[in-house]
């Protein structure tokens, strides 16, 4: 019976099979919605709480007019420059800790004490060094991004299959070799891993520190809509940042798979 199940799910063709499962994957998004229409106009008023179809008008409204796109653009560059510069310092940081013990001993207690803090409690800190605009913002998705990629670099480098490496070392590889031909390699999928779990974090840095520290961006909008109670253009500039945060990871999965399949 359970050959059968196989063999018929195989003979599904992929388009099919890809449809499907896209379908499945929008039914919790499709339930929210549903919910929301419900609520609005009588748990809450529709007034603090315009339903989906308003929002969606507002959407159309915004990107239409094009006033939203400056304002976007200098957010996705916020983002852009923290997470990259979490990548760059935190890979090469959590393979360093993982090779090197003297390495790991100096990081381990600054790390341990950095984690627990909330890093949009950091932002009026940034203000006072950088003041208002994209310094904070870029350093808050920084500090946010970089211990997620440095503990999934630490964990891909330190559990590299050691029969590789020792396989490497009896050829002649040694030091930076071994390092860029062995250990970055086999940590690749991991780090990956790091990254995609970063890119969520980086968008909710990104608008905590616009709605405090910014004159611009996504996140300013969204407070400056809320404070004069024009709910639906809030709404609707949340509903924009969200699905653009879902088209990074989404297309960031996307380029994982290949490089997983490359590697």
């Amino acid at each position: 019976m359970a050959q059968t199940n196989i063999t018929t799910h195989n003979r599904i063709p992929r388009q099919f099979q890809r449809a499907a499962q896209s379908i499945i994957n929008w039914i919790p998004i499709a339930i929210v919605i549903g919910f929301w229409e419900l609520a609005s106009g009588t748990v809450v008023a529709n007034d603090v709480l315009p339903s989906p179809i308003i929002v969606a008008f507002e959407v159309n409204d915004l990107i239409i007019s094009g006033d939203i796109y400056s304002h976007l653009f200098i957010s996705i560059y916020r983002f852009a420059i923290g997470i990259g510069l979490s990548i760059s310092i935190g890979v090469l940081l959590g393979i360093s800790m993982a090779r090197s013990k003297p390495i790991e001993n100096f990081f381990d207690v600054f790390l341990s004490i950095l984690y627990p803090i909330p890093k949009v409690a950091l932002v009026p800190l940034a203000m006072l060094w950088l003041g208002v605009g994209t310094g904070p913002a870029i350093l808050v998705v920084f500090l946010a991004c970089l211990l997620p990629i440095i503990l999934n670099s630490y964990n891909a480098a330190e559990n590299v299959d050691q029969n590789l490496i020792w396989s490497a070392k009896m050829m002649g590889t040694d030091g930076w070799e071994l390092l860029q031909k062995v250990v970055i390699p086999a940590t690749i999928p991991n780090i990956l891993t790091g990254i995609r779990q970063a890119i969520p974090i980086a968008f909710i840095a990104l608008v905590s520190a616009e709605l405090i520290a910014s004159y611009e961006g996504i996140g300013y909008l969204i407070l400056e809509a809320g404070q004069v109670g024009n709910y639906q253009v809030m709404f609707a500039n949340i509903v924009i940042i969200s699905v653009v945060a879902y088209l990074f990871v989404t297309g960031f999965e996307m380029l994982r798979e290949k490089v997983i399949v490359w590697v």
